[in-house]
């Protein structure tokens, strides 16, 4: 339950009747898993933490640059050198006391990321690579945990959410298989502070309305952001039968070594 001033904390925000003390106390009970401590994560780990989640588990191996600090603002000058994921944990923990926050400062493999994701109602994939991205996607398929994935380059994003406790949803893998998928990075095409914000809050807030029910979610839905032209389009995704992750192939393969 919520303190007195915890409520009052969130009085603006429980005052939305689709939100209201309900979609409140549902943040507070809610654990949010978010891949990444860089240019999607720290925006969605800060929303989260201002929006009232009751605890944030941030995963990142990296350390602070100078080149991260226009976009990452989690992280300060004085914090060079630093994990992100505890840079991050600092400053979210001054934002907001209620919140519980556990930085995991390091990459975790496959076996240490399905750990991670049975402790979590949501996961988001903050990442900057395509190879977590599907590693990700496979993990959160397997539990049936929600996943809100997104990512940007130059000034256009994308967004999806991928809500496994459904069993008719596609998965990532089912449009962006991971042969076929171009990983495009931020460090040598560049992107824009102003898009790595909004596409990192939008991923905030796909995962808020997740656990407290409030609005529609963005599932088996891209939507895709052109930020200089001002153009959003939304895209319909469908499951891929011969998908290797949640398709036929998966299910006729396994057991087989």
């Amino acid at each position: 339950m919520m303190q007195e001033k915890e409520k009052e904390r969130y009085l603006r925000q429980m005052a939305v009747k689709e939100w209201g003390e309900k979609g409140q106390e549902a943040m507070k009970k809610s654990t949010f898993l978010i891949i990444g401590a860089g240019g999607l994560g720290c925006p969605a780990a800060q929303t989260l933490a201002a929006s009232g989640a009751g605890r944030l588990l941030l995963v990142d191996g990296d350390v602070v640059e100078t080149n991260n600090l226009s976009r990452q603002f989690l992280h300060t000058a004085e914090r060079l050198g630093m994990n992100k994921a505890e840079s991050a944990a600092l400053a979210l923990r001054a934002l907001n006391p209620y919140v519980q926050i556990e930085p995991i400062p390091r990459r975790v493999d496959e076996e240490a990321l399905r750990t991670l994701v049975r402790r979590a109602d949501v996961v988001l994939d903050c990442c900057d690579n395509s190879a977590t991205r599907h590693a990700v996607n496979r993990v959160c398929h397997d539990e049936r945990k929600p996943l809100v994935t997104a990512g940007c380059i130059r000034a256009m994003g994308q967004i999806s959410v991928f809500d496994f406790r459904t069993q008719s949803e596609p998965c990532y893998a089912c449009s962006f298989p991971k042969d076929s998928e171009q990983d495009l990075k931020a460090s040598s095409l560049g992107v824009l502070t102003i898009l790595t914000t909004l596409m990192g809050t939008l991923e905030a807030a796909e995962a808020a309305k997740l656990v407290t029910g409030a609005g529609s979610v963005l599932t088996s839905r891209l939507l895709l952001v052109d930020l200089l032209h001002g153009d959003f389009q939304t895209l319909a995704l469908t499951p891929d039968p011969d998908c290797l992750v949640c398709g036929r192939r998966r299910s006729s393969s396994a057991g087989l070594s």
